[in-house]
């Protein structure tokens, strides 16, 4: 585990050598290291579960970064991929509409062109895969076509991320992914403010009889379940 940290770290942090000497060592401080050290144990949980790492709701793609740096740290990249889905942009009217805690303008600047090149910059291109516009209809599309890395219908995954603080998109995210999730694969929710997202969540445990898991560390996700 400390050999899969540091090398990460490595990476996440190669390219700043224009960085001010204090700024490189921003990672240490106790709101960086902590969801870093989160995120490593849940990937660590499922490392040796087969299939792919789903995230609904890419942002600026953080997290697109370190679960590819992660993937090619232990050398699974060639067959298991990170698929991010997102508007790139701002979240859409009936998300606004549904979910009165969201803004509209929080997202607007982002874009997908911007994300590529964060994750072209880190030569994560084969790694990770990125899907846009609404989960409402891109995500069934994607599972129901033929794609480079699954036929029609037929798709694994190890793990999933939800980060789309809207009720609908995770719902659906729950919803069709869970049957594709592989058996010791864990599903995880983002959302720090309890709203739309934590609804869908404990909604679909309480639909399928499944047991929420509060994150045990400080600044950890805050609920996952995981798939027996």
């Amino acid at each position: 585990m400390r050999k899969i940290t540091r090398k990460v770290i490595n990476k996440l942090f190669k390219n700043n050598v224009s960085f001010e000497p204090d700024a490189r060592d921003k990672y240490l401080e106790s709101i960086e290291c902590s969801y870093l050290f989160s995120m490593f144990s849940l990937f660590k949980e499922v490392e040796n579960v087969p299939g792919h790492i789903i995230e609904l709701g890419v942002g600026a793609g953080r997290n697109s970064i370190l679960l590819g740096n992660l993937l090619k740290t232990t050398n699974q990249h060639s067959n298991a991929k990170y698929y991010g889905f997102d508007s790139f942009g701002s979240y859409t009217q009936k998300d606004l509409d549904e979910n009165s805690g969201l803004s509209k303008k929080k997202w607007e600047k982002n874009s997908y062109e911007f994300v590529k090149n964060r994750i072209s910059n880190f030569d994560l291109n084969n790694v990770c895969k990125f899907i846009k516009g609404d989960i409402r209809e891109t995500l069934p599309k994607f599972i129901s076509d033929n794609e480079e890395r699954h036929s029609a219908g037929t798709f694994f995954c190890r793990f999933v991320y939800i980060d789309t603080s809207a009720y609908t998109p995770a719902k659906i995210g729950l919803n069709t992914l869970y049957k594709h999730l592989a058996k010791g694969g864990i599903i995880a929710i983002d959302q720090r403010r309890q709203g739309g997202e934590w609804d869908a969540f404990f909604e679909f445990c309480s639909e399928n009889s499944l047991e929420p898991i509060s994150g045990r560390y400080f600044n950890d996700v805050p609920a996952y379940i995981f798939k027996k």
